[in-house]
């Protein structure tokens, strides 16, 4: 339960530091969202009535994976350096999987692997030379099996991502930031936003000090 009797001013920090700490916060957020959306497709069954449920969570994981690399524009941050520090050599093997998967199907489609297409005319067997349709085909891949090597190491990836950049990247910035002291400006007190989703990570405290040992928060 909420302690009503804490109150706090809060500053919002117009600071190099707190302008890279927000990017990686951003790349984090993302990272949480492929882990629950790959997480709720284990629990969709894989059956013909909820093939489209299950593509759709396929996607937004790699499209949300996919903005590590494509929002440079944004984001602008040595994700990199973050996937070497991760996993080594076989984190950028496997983040180049991944694209491929964005970049030659769910946001393009251009693999032939991936998506089947196919146009045909159907003659009546008791009349060859009756004309009865013209179909096409489009049968696009809906992602890979539960407990397949793919999804697991995708699992896998993903989590030492999240704890890597936790606990190279956001903890040592706030914990910076906390130690030299904050610079930014007063905000008026707003009330929480009553819609969508607010993913907030608690770096330090006067309480617990460095948030490398705290665990991070997803409050909806």
């Amino acid at each position: 339960m909420a302690d009503e009797t804490y109150r706090v001013r809060r500053m919002k920090l117009d600071e190099s530091d707190a302008n890279r700490l927000g990017k990686w916060a951003s790349l984090w957020s993302d990272l949480i969202h492929v882990d629950m959306v790959l997480a709720a497709r284990t629990k969709v069954p894989d059956v013909a009535a909820d093939v489209f449920h299950r593509r759709a969570l396929w996607e937004s994981a790699i499209v949300s994976y996919g903005r590590m690399a494509v929002s440079e524009k944004r984001r602008n941050i040595d994700y990199e350096d973050l996937l070497h520090a991760a996993r080594g050599d076989r984190g950028a093997q496997f983040h180049e999987t991944l694209m491929s998967w964005r970049h030659d199907h769910v946001a393009h489609r251009r693999s032939r692997d991936l998506e089947a297409v196919a146009v045909c005319a159907d003659y009546l067997d008791a009349a060859p030379d009756v004309l009865d349709s013209i179909r096409v085909s489009v049968s696009p891949s809906g992602g890979p099996v539960e407990g397949s090597p793919l999804v697991v190491e995708f699992c896998e990836h993903v989590k030492a991502l999240r704890d890597t950049l936790w606990e190279k990247y956001l903890a040592p910035i706030g914990e910076l930031i906390a130690t030299r002291g904050p610079r930014g400006v007063l905000l008026p007190a707003e009330p929480e936003p009553s819609d969508g989703l607010t993913v907030q990570q608690v770096l330090w405290s006067r309480v617990n000090g460095t948030g490398m040992a705290s665990s991070p928060s997803s409050n909806s």
